[in-house]
């Protein structure tokens, strides 16, 4: 039995009371959220928390919840507040990670330091907790803690050693910045659905005004949302059970904020598609093919190198994002803050930054549902990828990093892991280093060369000669044929491809002679 969940969003009516009474909850569970976080910022909570498998607002108990104004108290359902528990409590459980995060990089900096280039230093802390304490965060995450050191070391002059005392609740006060109430934890008493059909009839209970002081204060509004017909047929499929939505608001393009109700389903299946055991797709990321996969079995690679990579219009747009970000760039950098026109300028930047975040969510699911078809049509059981947690770009390559983060590498894994839950197929990382610079047929290490009839060698080339046995093929190719090879490694706990034995494979394309899906044998014996 697998279980997956997805959810969509849908805009709420923008009735003139309607919305007035959403900007009153908006305002007043932001305030009683934040009232909450602050007296529940401590070590213990975030301990608690951390270490719990329960809902959080049964955790943190909705008594905790308490508002007041200009010395009133004033007054919150029962299911209020335990969403604003939840939500709050599900805050605390990030922040819970972060705080992990904190311990160990304060451990590690007190031998290295705070001093010298910030890359560097979370490069070191990275390959440190992964490669001798077995811990991985993210690198974001690192660059952030040693920020916070480095602002109290320099600006406060406070030594490494003083900072072991200080404790994380009080270098770090979180705020509530985005509206989220999840009603998750309701029982009919804050909102009510009654679905027929494509229409959702929807009543939830709303504030007359911003600061009640009553339960008379409070009052049901009723309205109706309409189903596409796409995500109808999924809520009303017999495997699929409806949740409680969430009401958020979410900005638009053009920078308006307006409410939503994001509704989430989850989807139970029984049936699993027939997978074979022994069969692997062994997938290499690159830059120029954004997956090149091929497909092995017991040793015999029974598929042609498949590519993929996106629309080229896609990333010219993507392109063209990046270079109208540094213009305002430029121009922000030339004038003052306070100048006419830098606070419009600063908006577009934002609004272009948030243009390119959902362009790179779109190649994010693009590549990972390909991947996921080509595995189900070759009946994979599992799938090898590329570790590139650890990996750091060439320096002076500022435009080859920018595509390198651009890919969203670490996060393609993540919706990888979780959508292939619901087919069974195995998501399993490997060692990526060196995979396209070793021959696979002989294991000499190869030369980058422009192109395979010249054979002229040049350090940006696409193409990969063997000095030994005179063999070429596409780089990208050969790195996913390693992959394979390290994967096969990896289950006997060898680690390095220097280690790997040779093999024999098909070349860089299908061969005339070849039906396409022929079976070509791989040397994986000893």
């Amino acid at each position: 039995m697998t279980q997956t969940t997805q959810s969509y969003p849908l805009k709420l009516p923008q009735q003139g009371e309607l919305r007035q009474q959403l900007d009153y909850l908006k305002e007043l569970t932001l305030q009683a959220g934040q009232q909450l976080l602050e007296r529940l910022w401590s070590e213990k909570w975030l301990e608690t928390l951390g270490a719990s498998t329960k809902k959080a607002y049964k955790v943190i108990g909705e008594h905790q919840v308490q508002m007041t104004h200009q010395g009133q108290q004033l007054f919150l359902p029962s299911r209020i507040r335990r969403c604003i528990a939840e939500q709050v409590g599900r805050i605390l459980r990030s922040q819970a990670v972060r705080h992990n995060c904190y311990s160990d990089v304060l451990r590690i900096v007190q031998t290295t330091g705070v001093e010298g280039k910030l890359d560097r230093l979370v490069k070191i802390i990275a390959l440190t907790l992964v490669n001798f304490e077995g811990k991985y965060y993210r690198r974001a995450l690192i660059r952030q803690t040693l920020r916070t050191f480095r602002r109290y070391y320099h600006k406060l002059g406070l030594d490494l050693e003083i900072l072991t005392r200080i404790p994380y609740t009080q270098m770090v006060k979180p705020s509530i910045w985005s509206f989220i109430l999840p009603y998750a934890p309701d029982d009919g008493q804050a909102i009510q659905l009654d679905s027929d059909k494509d229409i959702i009839a929807v009543r939830l209970k709303l504030p007359q005004r911003i600061y009640p002081l009553n339960r008379h204060d409070w009052h049901w509004v009723s309205f109706s949302l309409t189903l596409p017909s796409k995500i109808y047929q999924r809520v009303h499929a017999p495997t699929s059970t409806l949740h409680l939505p969430t009401l958020r608001y979410i900005t638009l393009k053009g920078g308006l904020s307006l409410p939503f109700l994001e509704f989430a389903w989850s989807i139970k299946s029984d049936e699993r598609p027939l997978l074979r055991a022994k069969r692997v797709m062994a997938t290499d990321l690159g830059v120029i093919n954004l997956t090149t996969s091929v497909i092995c079995e017991a040793g015999s690679q029974i598929s042609h190198p498949i590519f993929w990579s996106p629309d080229k219009q896609l990333l010219h747009r993507i392109e063209q994002l990046y270079h109208h970000i540094a213009c305002l760039q430029k121009k922000l950098g030339l004038y003052p803050e306070h100048w006419i026109g830098q606070g419009k300028r600063g908006q577009e930047r934002e609004r272009l930054y948030r243009k390119l975040n959902r362009f790179r969510e779109l190649i994010l699911h693009l590549a990972s549902n390909y991947l996921l078809e080509t595995a189900l049509l070759w009946q994979c059981q599992t799938l090898a990828l590329e570790d590139l947690r650890t990996y750091e770009p060439p320096k002076n390559k500022r435009k080859l990093s920018r595509k390198l983060s651009s890919w969203l590498r670490g996060s393609l894994y993540e919706v990888l892991l979780y959508k292939a839950k619901q087919f069974g197929i195995r998501i399993k990382r490997v060692t990526a280093r060196w995979t396209s610079s070793y021959c696979p047929r002989c294991g000499t290490k190869g030369q980058k060369i422009r192109d395979p009839h010249s054979l002229t060698v040049d350090p940006l080339g696409r193409f990969f000669s063997c000095p030994h046995c005179h063999y070429t093929a596409d780089r990208d190719y050969i790195a996913s044929v390693n992959i394979y090879r390290m994967y096969q490694e990896q289950q006997h706990k060898r680690f390095h491809l220097t280690l790997a034995r040779p093999v024999s494979y098909m070349g860089a394309g299908i061969p005339r002679n070849r039906p396409r899906g022929a079976s070509v044998q791989l040397s994986l014996n000893g």
